[in-house]
């Protein structure tokens, strides 16, 4: 436990005025009431820097935006159609992040609702939540990362009790700017206020969230709190349950519900978002009534439990027979895999998700890949 005594002390031997101790005092006190697991002092930017080893000349540049390009950018093809904008950072930017998502981020408490990021979760579970469902509303937040801006993350680590100036340079830690974007062309991406008492921190566009940064999955969910309790309020108003992983957000009832109902809670979900800067997929928008087949995040929740889907079961079948009749190099060649290992890997990955949901489905899967020949 912290001991104020100990630092007005030390403080007092440096000659610190007491007017600034006692400020320090009162912010570590806030910090320790406020959380079960009491979340670390940073008092100034220098503290940040003595605490996470990183110079502080380093972080004072992340956070006036003059590093040098500190984050590797590429995009992905989205299974889905499209593709994903990546912010890989650079080591010393992502030890930083690092530390703030596992000595913060991860003793804050996030909404109920929220399924994903944090220790424990999984697309398992969230899908539990709505197995023996008769309908099912299923929404995406359209650009979801993109749309959280520094002034969002600014207001988590207020909220979490830090002072605003050490939130405002979290926060632009854990933002980035983007060489090119269309949003920069709105007005609300745009500064109206200069930083008056550190102009080296003035800018001329609003910071965002990187995805692919460590820090960001679980600044998102963070930000998302009051959202996802007025969500959460709806749902329980219409008699639907609510849950969200990350940007797919999902309502249902095993109940009696009807397409206008329907189409009323998605249009009261929309204006909730819409208040906080965010719009849904519409394309991603879907209403499934009790005839249809109901999938959550990729798994049936028609009966008792989530299970993996026939599509998902022939895909790996085939992989294993073709594996196993031609050879790994001919069908690593047919499936346009880049090696041996890659094609290891994408089916290890595909069998330990399908032992996540069916343990005695998955073991023999694993045994039958484990006994080809790959190379050790």
């Amino acid at each position: 436990m912290w001991s104020s005594q100990p630092y007005l002390v030390r403080g007092r031997k440096l000659g610190l005025s007491p007017e600034l101790l006692q400020e320090a005092v009162k912010q570590s006190r806030r910090l320790a009431q406020r959380h079960p697991q009491p979340l670390p002092v940073l008092l100034t930017l220098c503290h940040l820097a003595k605490r996470t080893g990183v110079p502080y000349s380093s972080l004072r540049a992340y956070v006036s935006r003059q590093a040098v390009e500190p984050y590797r950018r590429f995009r992905i093809r989205k299974r889905s159609g499209g593709v994903r904008r990546i912010c890989v950072p650079e080591p010393t930017l992502g030890a930083i992040q690092t530390w703030i998502a596992e000595h913060i981020l991860q003793r804050a408490q996030v909404h109920r609702a929220s399924h994903a990021f944090k220790k424990g979760d999984s697309i398992v579970r969230c899908a539990e939540q709505h197995s023996g469902a008769r309908w099912l509303v299923k929404m995406d937040i359209a650009d979801f990362f993109g749309s959280v801006s520094e002034i969002d993350v600014h207001r988590v680590f207020v909220g979490l009790g830090y002072n605003p100036l050490v939130s405002f340079e979290l926060a632009r830690i854990c933002t980035e700017l983007p060489s090119r974007s269309d949003k920069y062309a709105l007005s609300s991406w745009q500064c109206r206020y200069a930083r008056r008492g550190i102009p080296a921190y003035g800018q001329q566009y609003i910071g965002r969230l990187p995805q692919g940064a460590p820090s960001s999955p679980m600044l998102a969910n963070l930000t998302m709190v009051a959202t996802d309790q007025k969500l959460e309020e709806i749902a329980l108003k219409a008699g639907l349950l609510y849950t969200r992983y990350s940007d797919d957000l999902t309502f249902s009832t095993a109940g009696d519900f009807d397409k206008g109902r329907a189409y009323g809670l998605i249009e009261e979900v929309a204006a909730v978002l819409k208040s906080r800067g965010l719009f849904p997929n519409r394309a991603k928008t879907v209403i499934v009534h009790p005839g249809a087949r109901r999938l959550v995040l990729g798994l049936l929740v028609d009966g008792d439990a989530p299970r993996l889907t026939r599509v998902f079961r022939d895909r790996l079948r085939q992989h294993l027979y073709y594996l196993e009749k031609l050879g790994i190099a001919a069908h690593v060649q047919a499936r346009a895999f880049e090696s041996a290992g890659g094609l290891y890997r994408h089916l290890r990955g595909l069998i330990d998700y399908a032992n996540s949901v069916d343990p005695t489905y998955a073991g023999p899967l694993l045994a039958r890949l484990e006994a080809l020949p790959w190379a050790r």
